[in-house]
């Protein structure tokens, strides 16, 4: 009887998926969300992405070499008047190790 009423459930519910699919995008590609970000990345794209995780303004962006490959290098002057150093790696979008 539960195995029954589990199939009639999963029936109901798989025949109605289709309905749906009318509001599912069907041409999505890579980079089109906007919380997405290309990768490797540019100063620009560098500099943005730091911006909107500390709040802060970008005083400079510079590439420099860590640890046998490049970097990006950025400054933020946060509200407090704090000057803070992010690091980046274009390649993946985060921290160095």
């Amino acid at each position: 009887m539960f195995l029954l009423r589990y199939l009639f459930i999963f029936m109901l519910l798989s025949l109605s998926a289709p309905l749906f699919a009318k509001y599912l995008a069907d041409d999505i590609e890579p980079g089109d969300g906007v919380n997405e970000i290309q990768l490797p990345l540019t100063k620009e794209s560098a500099a943005e992405l730091i911006r909107m995780e500390s709040k802060g303004k970008i005083l400079s962006v510079e590439e420099k070499p860590y640890r046998g490959k490049f970097i990006f290098k950025i400054k933020v002057l946060h509200d407090d008047g704090k000057i803070k150093i992010y690091r980046l790696d274009p390649q993946t979008a985060h921290k160095p190790n």
